[in-house]
């Protein structure tokens, strides 16, 4: 399995817009060639912008540029080519 790099900040206060969200962490990614998480739930949803490369899930691959907002309760296994 490859190395999967994370880093956070959290929390904090997503302010007024959409649905009064309060942000837990945000993170910077980066995935090496092959890495895999395992299937999780994002109880509170997620969103993913793509900057280099290429996301990839169970429900398909995201080039950069790409956004993505799952509702609460998403559920997915991410990984890399």
């Amino acid at each position: 399995m490859g190395r999967i790099a994370v880093a956070r900040r959290g929390p904090a206060h997503a302010g007024p817009g959409v649905g009064d969200e309060v942000a837990r962490a945000t993170s910077i990614v980066r995935y090496a060639a092959g890495s895999r998480f395992d299937e999780h739930v994002h109880h509170g949803g997620e969103e993913i912008l793509v900057l280099d490369g290429v996301f990839s899930d169970e429900h398909g691959d995201y080039p950069a540029g790409s956004y993505l907002r799952n509702p609460p309760g998403t559920r997915h296994a991410p990984f890399s080519r």
